[in-house]
């Protein structure tokens, strides 16, 4: 029987993450009060976690009010994904450290990506520095900040940042994570190298549903395929996906489609990071599906 909260500690400790079955979910902090167009998940990050999800997509913008730009707030897009008042970022790293701190096997795989106000100056690395001085160089014994795909035993106990931000300064940039700041928009399948991306996220119409459900299939076993012989190549699979004009189209009905359309038929031990909307439906069904694939 597995334990989902600490799945990790019966993995050998030589495995590269890359070799495993993930599952992550998308917008992971979304799971508040907040537009009903805005919400991806009905579980908080640490239910997640102790569920089995091991990759976080966090997206951070400035706070809308006050003066102090260096705190920033978890959102989606652009919109808070807490209403009335704001979910910092702080608030949602807290949280990681605490599962962490409190399950020393595990790593948990963490994405930040700026969205929000354009206002950054990136040429001076204005929001990559934000995040380094007051987000990861306080707490960087809690984090794995090396540039490659770690091993288990390198791990544990550890955030491994996925930064889904460039930066120009080399030396900041030779320790500050795995570095995932582009892939092609809406993308089927996009080999940068180091990692693969499915993130067709441009579900417009129901008709649009079976097309991204065999997207994700498609990249699942392409990924199963490598890794049983590789450890070179991350690969992330988005199943979300929405439309704000359709509400058929928003991420809980998607996340019912994808259990729908069987896509745990395609789990199997390898198929990467499996990003979820609404991880929590059926049961887990979809965490417990990749994490028991690993076994």
């Amino acid at each position: 029987m597995v334990d989902y909260k600490t799945w990790l500690k019966d993995i050998n400790d030589n495995t590269k993450l890359s070799q495993l079955s993930i599952p992550g979910t998308h917008n992971s902090a979304a799971c508040h009060t907040a537009l009903p167009s805005v919400q991806c998940q009905g579980a908080t990050v640490t239910e997640q976690l102790e569920h089995g999800v091991r990759f976080l997509d966090i997206r951070v913008g400035k706070l809308f009010f006050g003066e102090d730009v260096k705190d920033l707030q978890v959102i989606h897009g652009k919109f808070p994904v807490k209403l009335p008042f704001p979910l910092k970022l702080t608030d949602t790293l807290n949280e990681v450290y605490q599962f962490l701190a409190n399950n020393q096997s595990e790593t948990v795989l963490v994405s930040i990506k700026q969205e929000g106000s354009d206002d950054w100056d990136n040429s001076k690395d204005e929001f990559g520095k934000l995040i380094w001085e007051k987000y990861v160089n306080p707490n960087k014994e809690r984090w794995y900040l090396n540039t490659d795909i770690p091993r288990l035993r390198d791990a544990r106990g550890k955030a491994v940042l996925f930064r889904r931000f460039g930066v120009q300064d080399e030396q900041l940039r030779n320790q500050f994570g795995f570095s995932a700041s582009s892939w092609t928009y809406n993308t089927t399948d996009d080999d940068r190298g180091q990692f693969v991306v499915q993130d067709f996220c441009e579900v417009n119409s129901t008709d649009d549903v079976p097309k991204k459900i065999d997207y994700v299939k498609n990249l699942a076993k392409r990924a199963q395929d490598y890794t049983s012989s590789n450890d070179d190549k991350l690969f992330l699979n988005f199943t979300t996906g929405s439309y704000f004009f359709d509400r058929q189209c928003w991420p809980e009905p998607i996340a019912k489609a994808m259990i729908e359309g069987n896509i745990h038929e395609t789990f199997k031990k390898g198929v990467g990071i499996i990003v979820l909307d609404y991880a929590e439906t059926d049961d887990w069904k979809l965490p417990k599906a990749l994490v028991d694939s690993n076994f």
